[in-house]
């Protein structure tokens, strides 16, 4: 044990003797995560509720009296224009509406999301709605009839979420997603360089001349990585919890289309169980992730092609997250919990949820255990072939 210990402690200190490695990777995560995530939200937010209450101007052709009276009231400014949609596709004003044959067509720019044309068109059909129903009841109140028969009944939506998964919001989603990313960054600053480093200052080779057991040398790179990566972790997500309460704090919605609403802010409260539950999930992740990485970097010729190696298997490692977001349409069972790297994200997201399961939490931690063992024993396989050792 006391071999394990020096090892890991050699490759920490070597990690943290790089005042700008451990800059980059402890510290500016929790600076800029922030801004990333509630800086743009906070910004856009501005950017779209200065667009509502602005007055645009909107091409129009062909509109009556009562139409161009309406898109007036709804802070709009009418320019007469012989063919709306050809100003509109040539950026000369952010929507247009033109009325030919008892239809009002609507023009904007809205291949490209959330703009200021969006804006416009969403005014410009609220006008036209309201113009429509006034229109109707007026014709109703003609006939005798009251305008109440157009609403016979309304119509509420109520989101039942449970209380966990309305409060996580957004976060609930990036939390999960982010935790891997800066596991992966912070676990390959120690994995490549304990490895193929040590294969090109030509420090590998004395200490496997060493009489110390491969597996505790192993052990003690692996240890290494997974404290590095797990202190990385912290240092990401405290951002994002930081980024989080300033998003909910300074109001994070968006307003897209239809009325559809977006959050983008959110709040973790966890109890002690589900915060050790978490970290749990985190470590066996870090462990897992650890020794694969250090398998990778020992096979590598040089330092460069450690991490040639490293960003493929991050792309591989975001694949199961990227589904993390289809979780809604999927019916979720029991092997999905076996599944690696897949079943950390759906218990990292049930334990931010309040929704996770005594089964879904033992299957997650049991598997990736076992995918960890599988790692780590290739690890101590590769430290004992001398081809892949000396591979340069």
């Amino acid at each position: 044990m006391e071999t394990i210990l020096r090892i890991f402690r050699k490759e920490l200190v070597q990690v943290f003797r790089d005042r700008k490695l451990v800059f980059s990777t402890l510290i500016l995560p929790v600076l800029l995560m922030p801004v990333f995530t509630f800086g743009p939200s906070l910004f856009l937010n501005r950017l779209m509720q200065g667009a509502a209450e602005k007055v645009q101007e909107v091409a129009v052709a062909g509109l009556p009296q009562e139409a161009l009276k309406a898109l007036e009231e709804a802070r709009l400014k009418p320019v007469s224009t012989p063919d709306p949609e050809e100003a509109v596709r040539q950026g000369r004003y952010p929507a247009g509406v033109a009325f030919r044959n008892g239809v009002y067509r609507v023009y904007g720019r809205l291949a490209s999301g959330l703009t200021e044309s969006q804006v416009a068109v969403e005014k410009v059909k609220g006008a036209l709605q309201a113009l429509k129903e006034a229109r109707a009841a007026e014709t109703l109140r003609r006939a005798g009839f009251s305008p109440k028969v157009l609403s016979p009944f309304a119509v509420e939506v109520v989101d039942a979420s449970p209380e966990g998964e309305r409060r996580a919001g957004l976060l609930g989603f990036l939390l999960p997603f982010f935790l891997v990313v800066f596991v992966l960054s912070g676990g390959q600053v120690v994995a490549v360089d304990a490895t193929a480093g040590e294969k090109e200052k030509g420090t590998l080779e004395a200490l496997l001349a060493a009489p110390v057991p491969l597996l505790q040398i192993a052990l003690g790179k692996t240890l290494a990585t997974v404290a590095m990566a797990l202190l990385s972790g912290a240092a990401g997500l405290l951002g994002l919890a930081l980024a989080g309460a300033l998003t909910a704090r300074f109001g994070g919605q968006l307003s897209g289309r239809e009325g559809q609403v977006m959050a983008l802010g959110g709040q973790v409260s966890l109890d002690w169980g589900s915060f050790l539950a978490l970290f749990l999930t985190a470590l066996l992740l870090a462990l897992f992730m650890g020794a694969v990485m250090v398998s990778l970097g020992l096979y590598a010729r040089s330092f460069k092609e450690a991490q040639s190696y490293v960003g493929p298997l991050q792309l591989l490692v975001f694949l199961p997250l990227l589904f993390l977001q289809f979780r809604g349409f999927l019916e979720l069972t029991t092997w999905h919990y076996l599944l690696p790297l897949f079943n950390v994200a759906l218990l990292m997201d049930a334990l931010l949820k309040g929704s996770a399961t005594p089964l879904q939490a033992g299957l997650t931690w049991l598997s990736t255990l076992v995918y960890g063992g599988m790692a780590l024993k290739l690890a101590v396989l590769a430290f004992g072939r001398e081809d892949v050792v000396y591979r340069n």
